[in-house]
């Protein structure tokens, strides 16, 4: 029984190493970057294509488009971001990473949450959240 409890014990830490949180975050880092580069070009579907299935059943195509093109429409262009937190979560041999940045649009500043997990193609979007004044009143 110890000996088993020590090889599973053995096993988790090997799957959630610092080197690894480090690279996910760093690909999450990069893949912020390119739905930045999609978001200001207005390639939505891109994005939503590209994203995970946890994304695309929470909605559908046009409620995507729909709230980035009221992101554009409002805010205006992406430009610096700058990252505020991370968290790099390890559950049932998958990669979960959430980074929280602060990006300044052309009409306003936005914190934007980004939940990414990792698939075998590199992270992919699971989750986004943005808050600003100017979606709100504008």
């Amino acid at each position: 029984m110890r000996i088993m409890l020590a090889f599973l014990l053995a096993f988790s830490v090997a799957g959630c190493s610092p080197a690894e949180a480090g690279k996910s975050v760093e690909q999450s880092q990069q893949a912020i970057k390119t739905f930045h580069g999609e978001l200001n070009a207005g390639n939505f579907d891109d994005i939503y294509y590209g994203s995970a299935d946890e994304m695309q059943d929470s909605v559908d195509i046009v409620g995507f488009e729909e709230l980035l093109g009221a992101v554009q429409k409002k805010l205006g262009k992406a430009g610096k971001s700058e990252q505020q937190s991370w968290h790099v979560n390890f559950a049932n041999g998958t990669t979960i990473v959430t980074l929280t940045m602060q990006t300044t649009y052309d009409k306003d500043k936005a914190t934007e949450t980004f939940v990414y997990v990792k698939a075998k193609d590199g992270m992919k979007l699971a989750g986004y959240n943005i808050q600003s004044r100017a979606l709100i009143v504008n």
